[in-house]
Parts: C-alpha cells; sequence; structure tokens
C-alpha cells in the first residue's frame, strides 16, 4: 500500500482539461504524460485546448496524442511551462 503524502492521484492525461499540467515521466521520444497541479516543479507542459475533433494543433503549440481509451483517440495542444 502507498503510503498518503496528502496529494491527489496522478490522472493519465487523456482527461485533462484546458488549464491543467502535465508532467511527462516518460522520453521526448515516447511520452508518458500525467495530469498534476501547475504549481508543482514537475510541471512540464500546460493544456492550452483539446484538439481531439480536429486531430491536430496549430504549429505554435506542441502537440499530445494519447492512443486508445473508451472515446478513442486524444489530443492535446500545450505549451511549454516555465518555472
Amino acid at each position: 500500500m502507498a503510503a498518503d503524502d496528502g496529494k491527489p492521484p496522478a490522472e493519465v492525461a487523456r482527461y485533462a482539461v484546458a488549464g491543467d499540467c502535465l508532467e511527462n515521466r516518460g522520453t521526448h521520444a515516447k511520452p508518458v504524460m500525467f495530469t498534476i497541479p501547475c504549481s508543482d516543479t514537475k510541471a512540464d507542459y500546460k493544456v492550452m485546448f483539446s484538439a481531439t475533433a480536429q486531430g491536430k494543433c496549430p504549429p505554435e503549440f506542441d502537440e499530445y496524442l494519447e492512443r486508445g481509451g473508451r472515446n478513442g483517440n486524444t489530443t492535446l495542444c500545450l505549451t511549454q511551462v516555465r518555472h
């Protein structure tokens, strides 16, 4: 059983909404994103909006695609968080 550090459990990025921040626990080539508080120094990206309907982000945004899930693929348009 994991110790309760008072923090909410990390959620996978597919449930992120605009304004949420993400931590990449994978690599740049194979990102594994989790939603975390934007105040956390581990926050790498901020979700600007979902492009799931369009399937593509405008070129000025970083794009994160999470495949699968009940509702199909999720595409999030991101900006890097500067600490």
